[in-house]
């Protein structure tokens, strides 16, 4: 066990610094500048000396390599720069936008797992029945619909026409109820086709036969054996989904203006804000190395044969 950890702390480290290492230089080889971006957000016009001067105060008249390794090092202490846009630090900015964008993803997860579980389930087990026909006759249709135009419709029918909820989704319950609702619905219409593949490969296997010849009630079978061994693959699905909804589901907060990671990211995008995109990258990086690193342990509690 030790030297697993051992190994894939080692490697984790590795991709993280390879993962930044290349974000940093996509930022360094893009072709706006941001010494003249510094410049025209404070009003100043961007004579060839001012540029010169706020290149040097930025640090980007060094070398590539030392600017990185400088960038390492502070943000290793907590700190990962200046905001180009407005001038606060890119943690405090990461800080304010992480809780709105962790509750969306928590609240949307638990939805997820409380519809596609049981309906995938019972997919499997109606094989090819009305029921089977009919929820996946609505899969189709809501995953073939983008979830940017799930979420206009929601607000033009939940907001606009019936006044339900206010347009811009304020922070608390009253406002994260809509765009949990978009996600849990695009992402359930994935996870239920997922979750009766997974069942149905379960029930085709050999002791499943077994456990019917020796009348052990049909619910036990799926509840207590086939759910149980279906429990890794699903693991990963869960832990994949929660890596990228963590790092800002940038479509639906950004349509629904959450005030989360996904909008910030695309406010730093526009606005060019180098620091910004930079320290989202990281996080987006941190977040899905230990939600992977996480979902390898969880694989040894849910199965012992992969301890073994």
């Amino acid at each position: 066990m030790i030297k697993f950890l051992a190994r894939k702390t080692g490697m984790l480290i590795l991709i993280f610094i390879g993962i930044t290492f290349l974000s940093f230089c996509l930022t360094y080889l893009s072709p706006s500048d941001p010494a003249e971006i510094k410049l025209n957000k404070t009003g100043v016009p961007p004579t060839e000396e001012l540029l010169e001067q706020t290149r040097k105060e930025m640090g980007l008249d060094r070398p590539l390599l030392i600017r990185y390794g400088d960038w390492l090092l502070d943000m290793m202490k907590g700190d990962m720069g200046t905001s180009i846009r407005n001038g606060k630090p890119v943690v405090s900015e990461l800080k304010k936008a992480l809780p709105q964008t962790a509750a969306l993803t928590f609240v949307s997860m638990a939805a997820v797992l409380l519809i596609s579980i049981p309906f995938g389930v019972l997919c499997a087990r109606f094989k090819d029945g009305p029921f089977d026909i009919a929820v996946r006759f609505v899969t189709y249709l809501f995953a073939s619909l983008p979830s940017f135009f799930l979420a206009l419709v929601f607000l033009y029918l939940f907001s606009v026409k019936l006044g339900w909820f206010p347009v811009i989704a304020p922070k608390g319950i009253r406002g994260i109820i809509m765009p949990a609702l978009v996600l849990a619905l695009t992402l359930s219409a994935w996870y239920i086709r997922q979750v009766r593949t997974i069942v149905l490969d379960e029930l085709s296997k050999e002791y499943i036969a077994g456990s019917r010849a020796r009348g052990v009630p049909e619910r036990q079978i799926l509840f207590s054996h086939v759910l149980r061994n279906a429990m890794l693959p699903i693991t990963t699905l869960v832990g994949v989904s929660l890596a990228g909804m963590l790092g800002g589901t940038t479509i639906v907060e950004n349509v629904f203006s959450w005030p989360g990671l996904g909008q910030l990211a695309m406010e730093a995008i526009t606005a060019r804000d180098y620091p910004v995109i930079q320290g989202y990258v990281v996080w987006m990086a941190l977040i899905f190395l230990l939600v992977n690193f996480l979902v390898d342990l969880s694989y040894g509690w849910i199965d012992p044969k992969v301890r073994r």
